[in-house]
């Protein structure tokens, strides 16, 4: 028997993979503070629970934990896993600690601790990797209602006046599939960088969605007036995470896109 499902901060992500296992017939117990996300779960059969009550019921569960370091509730988790010991245990992390890294980066690539953010997300990993949690370092994460694409609909996207270096991403429908398959196969203790296969600049990415939208290119403005996670020069690779048999469904932004353009236009996304 398949044991529970127990999924700490129910976000984007984590709310398509609870309505995707609870259809399938799983038992699935989440947490979530937003009301809208709260019915959807619950109209899929998934138990939205208090933390109290989570944590009281992580024994023997396969446990994913997506609740950010700011929200101050890291060690109250370790506390309550190490008494509770679930059968598996994944937190999802961010490609955003390794810093300025630039080039190839994968799971050995050296991580920066020098900005508040990262120093969090690398403190978070530390605590639940000797609870033996497999660690998910996870790209920019796109899909149906959240993305670059909404972004250019709303007018609010700028592009660097260089065209911007390298970003990776990931559908969100190929990160359910990886924390699916982290879950059942990853290893206690390892860390497994999440992307597709082609990384791409900002322009590039940009131009193809003008192309497809039928809307003019956005603005250039300098490089340095933008967010410190786009400017970088950064190609994950996931090649750990597909040796365990993960295969993106999407592995570029071209199909990835598309899928989510699709599931747009049926009225299917699901709270971007």
């Amino acid at each position: 028997m398949t044991a529970p499902l127990l999924l700490l901060g129910c976000g984007y992500t984590l709310t398509r993979f609870a309505v995707a296992e609870a259809r399938a017939g799983r038992e699935v117990l989440a947490t979530t503070r937003d009301a809208a996300r709260r019915a959807v779960l619950e109209g899929a059969g998934v138990r939205v629970v208090s933390l109290d009550d989570a944590l009281s019921r992580a024994a023997g569960a396969h446990v994913v934990d997506s609740v950010p370091p700011d929200a101050g509730l890291d060690a109250r988790f370790a506390e309550a896993l190490s008494r509770s010991r679930p059968s598996r245990f994944v937190y999802l992390s961010s490609t955003g600690v390794y810093g300025s890294a630039r080039g190839h980066v994968d799971e050995a690539t050296p991580v920066e601790r020098t900005s508040a953010v990262s120093r969090a997300r690398l403190e978070a990993e530390d605590l639940f990797l000797t609870l033996g949690a497999s660690v998910m370092r996870i790209a920019g994460i796109y899909g149906p209602g959240r993305g670059t694409s909404g972004r250019l609909k709303a007018g609010t996207l700028r592009i660097p006046d260089s065209g911007g270096g390298r970003l990776s991403r990931i559908h969100v429908d190929d990160l359910v599939d990886a924390v699916r398959v982290v879950l059942e196969r990853g290893a206690p203790g390892e860390v497994y960088c999440v992307a597709d296969r082609r990384p791409a600049t900002q322009e590039e990415t940009a131009s193809w969605l003008c192309q497809q939208l039928g809307l003019p290119m956005p603005p250039r403005v300098p490089l340095e007036s933008l967010h410190e996670s786009l400017r970088g020069d950064r190609a994950i690779s996931a090649a750990k995470l597909e040796a365990l048999g993960w295969t993106p469904r999407h592995p570029d932004f071209t199909t990835g896109f598309l899928a989510a353009m699709e599931e747009e236009a049926r009225g299917g996304a699901l709270l971007g």
